[in-house]
């Protein structure tokens, strides 16, 4: 009889024990499935421990790799960077949606511990957020758009400095050379002039420590670099000659900033600087809508480190894709022939009669767009795309490069045909929504124009005076380039033999 009752008693137990279990259980796997339900988030690939998915996105070649991921996961993914959290968008509509048509929750930059260690954001026309960086960057812009006249217009610039890129070329005497340093030296200068007035010799030493500086901050910071990851690394002795460099720089840039003011005058706006110098004069206006003049180097710095890199890189990438489409390259001459002639430089307004030219631009832009993402925005509020939730601070990604060659949008997208750009009758260019090599929304990228102008006086430049060849020694170059800040081709060399 006590055998039954401690037998009753332990079964009892045992019952209370596995209710205990069952409903705990329960509770667990309701509040999961009911909190899945409530933050619904975009789906993405397993992550690993530390370093989360960025084994997976693949290096140089990160671009295509996450292009190719959104087959399985779709425009919207949810991606682990070394354990913060990030969506990355890779389709137009998504990207359109949060950029254009909820611009005010998708406007914020998402800037890290390790930006504000190099330079810090305030003044930045990439990077700041607010009030204040939306007053810069309509005072830029306008600069751009309307700078100057006669001598000093950005197209007399521009033509000017392919006049000296064609001269360097022509010193090479149709032997094979690396077009890179030549390029870049051409579209910093450009820079140079329309910021602080100047432009400089190819071997100008104070040019070159500018253009090293430019060439070691794009490879040292390429990519997702461990500096970026644990930014107080930036102040180990790893980066410790990128740290002087920088320094140099911004001392460089503060300097020119204040040999400006003791010349500044009103009735003579020579740059950029003296620009942001008046528009500090003039009465009206709020503080915050004022750039303070000790902060004013800093945009400078975005503007000569960006703009050189994606333009001379966009170059880059036309003068390689027209040695190996010798057909292309002849078209356009034989349009540039016709309608400019050899001997007169090209203007803008004959963009409007090189159709073909026009076309080919565009497609080196969408083959190879250098700025395959956009640098990250940062939800402003708690928010949802396609009904996923974007919780506030997000880091949003955005893939242009699977854009530009979904096929979707583009017939044969890893083809090279600027006729999709061409009216059915060839006399104008047509451009469809999704061709955003510059991104989309208030953040679209500031040097549009500037950048479109360069691509179109320098190579029309080129293209007047030589045909441009790969050496028959050299192997066929790769095409598929490599992704550091921006896709950049890999070294390649030219003959640049006279028409």
């Amino acid at each position: 009889m006590a055998a039954l009752n401690v037998s009753a008693l332990l079964f009892d137990y045992l019952s209370l024990q596995i209710c205990l279990i069952f409903s705990v259980s329960f509770l667990i796997v309701y509040r999961l499935l009911t909190r899945q339900k409530q933050v619904k988030l975009p789906p993405g690939p397993p992550c690993l421990p530390l370093v989360g998915n960025i084994h997976k996105l693949g290096g140089k070649q990160i671009h295509a790799v996450t292009a190719n991921m959104s087959a399985k996961y779709g425009g919207i993914m949810n991606i682990n960077l070394a354990g913060k959290k990030a969506v990355l968008l890779t389709d137009l509509h998504i990207i359109r949606e949060a950029f254009l048509d909820k611009t005010d929750r998708f406007s914020d930059r998402s800037n890290s511990r390790f930006g504000e260690y190099i330079n810090g954001y305030r003044g930045s026309l990439i990077f700041e957020n607010g009030n204040g960086w939306k007053s810069h960057r309509r005072t830029t812009l306008r600069a751009l758009r309307n700078f100057g006249m006669g001598k000093r217009s950005l197209e007399n610039q521009i033509n000017e400095e392919g006049r000296c890129l064609a001269r360097s070329f022509e010193q090479e005497n149709g032997r094979p050379f690396n077009p890179q340093a030549t390029v870049q030296n051409a579209v910093a200068n450009v820079i140079c002039s329309i910021s602080f007035g100047n432009r400089y010799d190819y071997d100008d030493p104070e040019f070159r420590r500018l253009l090293d500086y430019i060439k070691g901050f794009m490879k040292k910071l390429a990519g997702p670099s461990l500096v970026a990851v644990f930014p107080r690394l930036w102040f180990t002795p790893l980066y410790k000659s990128l740290r002087k460099q920088n320094d140099e720089m911004r001392t460089f840039l503060q300097e020119v900033v204040e040999q400006h003011k003791d010349t500044f005058d009103v009735n003579d706006i020579r740059d950029i600087i003296d620009v942001h110098l008046q528009n500090n004069d003039e009465e009206g206006g709020t503080a915050e809508q004022k750039l303070p003049q000790a902060l004013i180097w800093r945009g400078l710095f975005d503007l000569f480190a960006a703009g050189t890199d994606t333009t001379s890189n966009t170059i880059l990438w036309g003068i390689l894709l027209l040695t190996q489409y010798p057909h292309v390259q002849e078209k356009m001459q034989q349009e540039i022939d016709d309608v400019i002639g050899r001997e007169r430089p090209p203007t803008l307004p004959d963009r409007l009669h090189l159709p073909y030219v026009d076309a080919t631009l565009m497609e080196i832009q969408r083959f190879r767009p250098v700025a395959c993402f956009v640098p990250p925005r940062a939800a402003s509020v708690d928010t949802e795309i396609r009904g996923y939730k974007i919780a506030k601070g997000t880091q949003v990604w955005a893939n242009l490069y699977a854009v530009l060659h979904s096929p979707e949008h583009w017939s044969d997208p890893d083809e090279f045909i600027p006729e999709r750009f061409l009216s059915a009758d060839g006399k104008k260019t047509e451009a469809p929504d999704a061709f955003i090599p510059f991104g989309a929304g208030r953040r679209i990228c500031i040097g549009e124009q500037l950048a479109r102008m360069e691509l179109f006086l320098f190579l029309t430049n080129l293209l007047q005076r030589f045909t441009l060849k790969i050496p028959q020694e050299d192997p066929k170059p790769n095409l598929a380039g490599y992704h550091g800040l921006t896709l950049s081709p890999d070294r390649f060399r030219i003959c640049a033999v006279t028409r």
